[in-house]
């Protein structure tokens, strides 16, 4: 996802004015030689100047690429003021515990002239400093500039005022009912439950329609109970495609010893399947190559009769790749449905708005932004169950609807609800994007990488709140 950038440069400021004004750095800061003092005091002045700027660019990077281009660089700035703020917050926390430990365990004043800082260090971070001043100042004075060549030329202004639900890839059927795919749950079991050798069937579709959704329903329909599948298996494919580890992946849910080399992976998954009767579902697949689908497909000649594979894709020439005997290219939801799966997620308990609320033109608008795309209208649903009805028409109208580019796949909605984060929980959302797609890893774990980067304080109550939200919003 393409990170809104404005929240995430406000946390940085918000960071660094809370070092500026911490009582060690001002302390210190006094003690050096060279004007540190009042270089610091630049800055913290600097910063409140450019706060209006902030609040101005976080409509305009929307739909103005030089606003987003100087937000970009305005970030690396703030990353690189982190830096340096940490390492001068470091130095007088250091010296003021070196101060604290000479004088409990010295007499008299010896140990003055220990504690005073170094004159090189004053020199060095006084140049440092000035240095990130005048890289600020630069780009105070762009933005400046550019917002009044933007009033002469008569531009209107843009406004969008300030959570997501990317689908969930499981076996795991969640507690929700899927609305207006009744036909499509119908063919595919039909072609599930006719199969007389092994075969492969493509669900193909744009992404958000519910590609994952329906392969879930056909997976752990009662229908299929009747079949006595032997083995079944499930494996999120994503972006790469790696025979190893998909086979890997396979025979963990197989087998309870899973060998290290790929042969032998293979050798095993061989002898898991061979005269019974399966059912696997690779999820998911962008591309791949015709040869690595051979290689991953080999050991799976050995099921019994009935065996079934069911791949779900965005790409038709990935079914033309793997030569499925069935492709199902799975349709758009239907108004109605659409709506209803809208309403399923907007009301109820907890939510601020009742459906007697909102005019027929609202549910008119909300069906033309989902465009038929049920993980939008999850998406929509959710994000306005926590907004007062009469808010609703200002969201529908949102620039976000119009700047979205179909190349970077992401759906409108999402990014909608990405910007009505609250600009803390944005960043640490945000950060979550150095994962690799489906990538695996523990609350903790995130939660402590969160406070490793700063982005969390360990005794803030926005830790459980920022677990919480990125929980939500990515699983």
């Amino acid at each position: 996802m393409e990170v809104v950038l404005e929240p995430v440069i406000s946390e940085l400021v918000k960071g660094l004015f809370k070092i500026l004004g911490s009582n060690e750095v001002r302390d210190f800061a006094q003690q050096l030689v060279g004007g540190v003092d009042s270089k610091l005091k630049e800055l913290k002045d600097k910063l409140t100047h450019i706060g209006n700027l902030l609040r101005n660019a976080q409509d305009k990077q929307l739909s103005d690429e030089s606003v987003k281009n100087w937000l970009d660089n305005l970030q690396q700035w703030a990353y690189d003021a982190e830096d340096l703020l940490d390492e001068f917050a470091y130095e007088a926390l250091r010296n003021k515990l070196k101060a604290q430990h000479q004088a409990s365990s010295s007499k008299g004043f010896s140990c003055l002239p220990a504690c005073l800082p170094s004159p090189l260090f004053a020199v060095q971070m006084g140049c440092k400093i000035k240095e990130i001043n005048s890289r600020l100042d630069k780009l105070r004075q762009q933005r400046s500039a550019e917002r009044e060549d933007q009033e002469r030329s008569g531009l209107p202004p843009t406004n969008v005022a300030a959570p997501p639900k990317p689908e969930e890839t499981s076996s795991v059927r969640p507690e929700q009912k899927v609305y207006g795919r009744n036909e499509d749950e119908a063919e595919l079991l039909k072609m599930v439950k006719s199969g007389a050798n092994f075969q492969v069937i493509a669900v193909v579709g744009m992404g958000g329609i519910g590609k994952t959704t329906i392969a879930r329903e056909v997976y752990n329909h009662k229908e299929l109970e009747d079949i006595k599948f032997d083995k079944k298996a499930w494996v999120c494919v994503s972006t790469n495609f790696k025979v190893e580890e998909i086979s890997k992946e396979l025979l963990e849910q197989f087998s309870k010893e899973v060998p290290k080399n790929f042969n032998e992976i293979q050798v095993q998954l061989e002898k898991a399947v061979s005269g019974k009767k399966f059912l696997i579902v690779l999820d998911d697949i962008w591309k791949v190559e015709y040869q690595q689908w051979e290689t991953l497909k080999s050991p799976f000649a050995a099921g019994a009769p009935g065996s079934m594979m069911i791949v779900t894709t965005r790409d038709t020439d990935v079914a033309q790749t793997i030569r499925c005997s069935h492709t199902y290219q799975l349709k758009l939801l239907s108004n109605d449905a659409c709506k209803s799966l809208f309403q399923e997620h907007a009301f109820g308990a907890g939510a601020f708005a009742v459906p007697n609320q909102i005019s027929d033109s609202i549910y008119k608008r909300v069906v033309e932004r989902c465009g038929g795309l049920p993980l939008a209208a999850k998406t929509l649903g959710g994000l306005l169950r926590f907004k007062q009805s009469d808010t609703w028409e200002n969201i529908l109208e949102s620039k976000i609807w119009s700047t979205s580019d179909e190349r970077d796949h992401i759906l409108p909605a999402l990014k909608l609800s990405y910007h009505y984060l609250p600009s803390n929980l944005k960043r640490c959302f945000g950060y979550c994007a150095i994962f690799p797609q489906d990538y695996e890893f523990e609350e903790k774990e995130l939660a402590l990488l969160w406070i490793a980067e700063g982005i969390v304080q360990p005794s803030d109550k926005q830790l459980d709140e920022a677990v919480r939200k990125v929980e939500s919003t990515i699983f």
